[in-house]
């Protein structure tokens, strides 16, 4: 089937993410759909299927957040969370306030910054598989992924590394925003009412002792005019929420992609320069982020759809990706590919992912140490389960022998 022009929203075809074909084999599915179409609905809005169409989309100004409509969704009740909420970058559509809000956070997480404390990253991977058990079967999120994100953020904040199974745990409840179920609410106001008094207490113990690191940078940009005392806190909260439960599922599914291909688990042990076109690949093979929301700013057309404003929009990045009009063979797994798309993982523009860098770089230094120093690692239990949003990792079990 072609795909086809529609006049309005009641012409699209029906996508169905709940589905038995989905639930088993998400990418493939996806793949199916952006075969057939460019454009759909769901029972959550509008569905971009298309390579061209979601990268113009991620940085279309008619397109703005779709975060308040997703606190709608979840009934998020008025309090400090909501109010958090409201007011930190993820509220904020393109423009002057956005701009500024990313301006002195961006400088500090980019690609030079992240380079520079690559070697903090790669002390905290080292650290932390040192400490795993050799010999028998590790549950390796607990063990791995959770703690490296969890205590990068720890360095950035000048907290103990011991903090981090809390910014772990923090994280992954108040994540579950994106879940759209009403039920997860209570547990995630409960997240971040701790969250925020710990992100407080942080601060104060940064401005009494201030430092080199990434929370008192902020402080001094706050002091600069660049932030507020609100921005500056919201930024801390930021990073938490972020951080840890997209970096730790991340890293679990570039371990899982790379590991269960020994004939490229060995390149990259006896090649480390491998790992990034490597992690390149997960990261377009098998995304995190399936899917990012926007929502329709003003009365407009996509893809010969006429959208009135206030429309939610997916761009479905998981489509995209394993779409054969953009890579060769893209159900084939292939860490050599070259003059291929970038992956759109991370968006783009004024919504693009802050911490893109730091992620990569935290993935990278966990394939470069796991590959060389456990080239006959084993997995021995392993399961995903795959939202309209994400990937997450729920089962990595393995046995690491030198």
């Amino acid at each position: 089937m072609n795909a086809t022009l529609h006049e309005s929203l009641s012409d699209l075809p029906v996508l169905d993410f709940g589905s038995a074909a989905y639930r088993s084999a998400p990418f493939e599915t996806l793949s199916e759909w952006s075969q057939n179409w460019k454009i759909a609905q769901s029972v959550r809005g509008v569905e971009l299927l298309d390579y061209d169409i979601c990268r113009r989309a991620i940085l279309d100004r008619r397109l703005g957040t779709g975060h308040p409509k997703l606190m709608d969704v979840l009934g998020l009740p008025e309090g400090r969370p909501l109010d958090y909420k409201r007011n930190s970058i993820s509220y904020y559509n393109r423009g002057d306030r956005r701009r500024d809000l990313r301006r002195p956070v961006t400088g500090l997480l980019d690609e030079g910054a992240t380079e520079e404390f690559r070697a903090v990253i790669r002390s905290i991977v080292e650290r932390v598989v040192d400490a795993i058990p050799t010999g028998h079967s590790v549950e390796l999120i607990p063990a791995l992924c959770d703690p490296i994100p969890s205590a990068l953020y720890c360095h950035w904040v000048g907290a103990p590394f011991e903090d981090a199974a809390f910014v772990a745990r923090t994280s992954h409840t108040v994540q579950q925003v994106h879940s759209r179920i009403p039920e997860h609410t209570p547990a995630i106001v409960e997240a971040f009412e701790a969250l925020i008094d710990y992100v407080d207490a942080r601060i104060a113990e940064a401005r009494d002792n201030p430092g080199d690191n990434l929370i008192s940078k902020l402080i001094r940009a706050e002091e600069a005019g660049q932030l507020s005392s609100h921005d500056l806190r919201n930024w801390v909260i930021k990073m938490a929420e972020a951080n840890t439960d997209n970096s730790s599922h991340q890293i679990g599914i570039a371990v899982i992609e790379l590991a269960s291909r020994p004939d490229i688990w060995k390149r990259l042990g006896e090649d480390p320069s491998l790992v990034p076109q490597a992690v390149r690949e997960v990261m377009r093979y098998h995304p995190r982020t399936i899917s990012t929301s926007r929502e329709v700013l003003e009365d407009t057309e996509i893809a010969d759809t006429f959208l009135p404003a206030g429309t939610p929009v997916f761009a479905n990045i998981g489509a995209t990706h394993w779409d054969d009009r953009y890579y060769a063979a893209p159900d084939s797994f292939d860490i050599d590919r070259q003059e291929e798309p970038p992956h759109l993982n991370f968006g783009g523009g004024v919504f693009s992912c802050i911490g893109r860098f730091v992620i990569t770089a935290e993935v990278e230094e966990v394939i470069r140490l796991l590959a060389k120093r456990f080239p006959n690692l084993s997995l021995e239990k392993t399961g995903f389960s795959h939202s309209p949003m994400f990937t997450s990792v729920t089962d990595l079990t393995v046995r690491l022998d030198p």
